[in-house]
């Protein structure tokens, strides 16, 4: 495990400032596990947000982010995950509330990559069932909030990065994005949270302690 490193934000009003990253790689799944249990809220409402990075070629994921309120847990997938490494990423995922945007894409990969069924919440569609980018549910929840920021923020601060060559193109920082879904749910109003009762199966996805909408895909 490398050094960790701070991450900070100022777009999103309410939610923490900074933010512990902390980077793995496949061969200290383990290490990573201990550590990620650790900063798991004992209460709820919480989420630990996702996020992930795509390799350059293939529907392979390059690096995994998980975040907590505090901490956001950066796992590189530098070769590919062995049988009990993959065990452990599953056992890593069992978490009830798992949210992000964009989470079919996310978890399509993910249910991918591991052979077995991802389940969560996806953010993006909170905003009376239509996909909206993290700066535009804001505004809509608060119009003092801006959302073009939050929004250049997630796709990777292109207003901000003065050392981006007009032909390139700023990477999104994953580690952040996982960050911004985890404060997400404690901004999040509690009518956006189902009442608690034993998980049930509907035609749309999987239901029960969370937030609405909820999806789950199994690939074998």
């Amino acid at each position: 495990m490398s050094s960790p490193t701070t991450i900070r934000q100022r777009e999103i009003p309410g939610g923490p400032r900074s933010a512990v990253v902390r980077n793995y790689s496949v061969g200290t799944i383990g290490e990573m596990e201990v550590q990620f249990r650790a900063a798991l809220p004992l209460e709820p409402p919480f989420a630990v947000g996702v996020s992930i990075e795509v390799a350059p070629v293939g529907p392979d994921i390059r690096t995994l982010a998980l975040a907590t309120q505090s901490q956001v847990f950066v796992l590189s997938f530098l070769q590919p995950p062995s049988a009990t490494q993959k065990e452990a990423l599953r056992n890593l995922l069992k978490i009830q509330y798992l949210a992000g945007f964009e989470l079919p894409y996310t978890i399509a990969l993910l249910a991918h990559a591991l052979g077995s069924d991802v389940s969560g919440y996806d953010l993006s569609t909170l905003k009376n069932e239509d996909v909206v980018m993290p700066g535009d549910f804001l505004h809509w929840k608060n119009v003092d909030v801006s959302a073009r920021p939050i929004n250049e923020l997630w796709d990777g601060g292109i207003s901000r990065r003065s050392d981006v060559e007009s032909t390139g193109t700023p990477e999104p920082n994953y580690a952040l994005r996982a960050w911004f879904a985890a404060m997400y749910v404690t901004l999040i109003p509690l009518a956006f949270f189902d009442p608690p009762s034993p998980p049930q199966r509907s035609r749309n996805g999987h239901r029960g302690l969370a937030i609405r909408p909820t999806i789950e895909l199994t690939i074998c």
